[in-house]
């Protein structure tokens, strides 16, 4: 089956801060997602993710490599055709408190995405935002309401709403429960794992939140400082992490029971990322990373399979895989 979205080889440059030296926020990434499926990517805060999602929905221009949407190059793209190809990805931002304009009532918000995306007869657009509101269980009579009346839980559920109206193929859901609380964030997720299955939607679920990732994702991007260091299906990944930076990042997630959290050792990752200004030869984990050997900062090492559908980019990654060796190392 052909990818819904397919992004080859990716470069997405900044200019740096020290005497003017480019930032590779996203260095030759690719990835792939396939209808109604929700793909998970990961990685620590300034490792791109971010950016990354900015540049598949087009919010930065990337400096190379390209997004094809069902099989068109957007690149490829201008004016009036790019505009109508780019309705079908939306994003979803982390914040529905900045992404929502307080002075809007709901209806005006998801009608100005109705508007802008062609809808010209009014009675439709008020149809189709109570249809829209009653997708992300929002009752019809909110339409009225302003933004700044929500609660969190409730403005992302707008923000969805939004995202949806124009009947996206591709959603970029940019940490969209992390300015939630607890309580709110399993019921946010259960609307995202509705939308898959009721609208066939393809979802890229960015996160550093773990544990949210393998509750929803069917496969899942490590990313460190710029490049994808691994991926595979969910549950595998989680079971069987094939890259030092994986391994570390699932031992480092919290226990549900706190009695069993105040008693674990926490393994922590050495050192600091280093500068995207100035990025280490060879793997870029290899500063950081207890298994680290020569060979690691000779050249950037290629994606090894450790099953068909499991790469990771290091030397040990089929003997991570298999169990023989380990990254952990557990304080005193």
């Amino acid at each position: 089956m052909k990818p819904v979205l397919q992004v080859d080889h990716l470069v997405t440059s900044f200019t740096g801060t020290v005497r003017g030296r480019p930032v590779k926020a996203v260095d030759d990434v690719s990835i792939t997602l396939h209808q109604g499926e929700i793909v998970g990517l990961v990685g620590e805060s300034g490792c791109g993710k971010s950016t990354l999602g900015r540049s598949i929905v087009g919010l930065e221009t990337p400096k190379s490599g390209k997004v094809v949407l069902d099989g068109v190059d957007l690149g490829a793209l201008s004016g009036r055709r790019l505009r109508e190809a780019r309705r079908a990805i939306q994003y979803v931002f982390q914040d529905p408190y900045a992404s929502l304009n307080d002075r809007q009532t709901i209806g005006e918000a998801i009608e100005e995405a109705l508007i802008i995306g062609g809808m010209a007869s009014r009675e439709k657009r008020v149809a189709r935002t109570a249809e829209l509101l009653d997708q992300v269980g929002l009752a019809a009579a909110v339409r009225d309401r302003f933004t700044r009346e929500l609660s969190g839980g409730q403005r992302q559920r707008v923000a969805i709403a939004r995202a949806l109206a124009v009947e996206p193929r591709v959603l970029i859901c940019d940490e969209p429960v992390s300015a939630l609380d607890l309580s709110i964030r399993a019921q946010v997720m259960n609307l995202f794992m509705g939308l898959r299955q009721d609208l066939g939607v393809a979802c890229l679920f960015i996160a550093h939140d773990l544990a949210l990732v393998r509750q929803a994702a069917t496969r899942v991007y490590v990313m460190y400082l710029g490049r994808i260091v691994e991926l595979g299906p969910s549950a595998e990944l989680y079971e069987r992490p094939s890259h030092p930076y994986t391994q570390l990042l699932l031992a480092s997630v919290p226990d549900a029971n706190p009695i069993v959290e105040r008693q674990r050792k926490v393994p922590l990752i050495a050192g600091e990322i280093p500068s995207p200004t100035n990025p280490p030869s060879g793997c870029r984990f290899r500063t950081r990373c207890p298994l680290a050997v020569e060979a690691c900062g000779q050249a950037p090492p290629p994606h090894k399979t450790v099953s068909p559908a499991h790469s990771a980019a290091c030397v040990f990654a089929k003997e991570l895989y298999a169990g023989q060796v380990s990254a952990i190392q557990l304080p005193a």
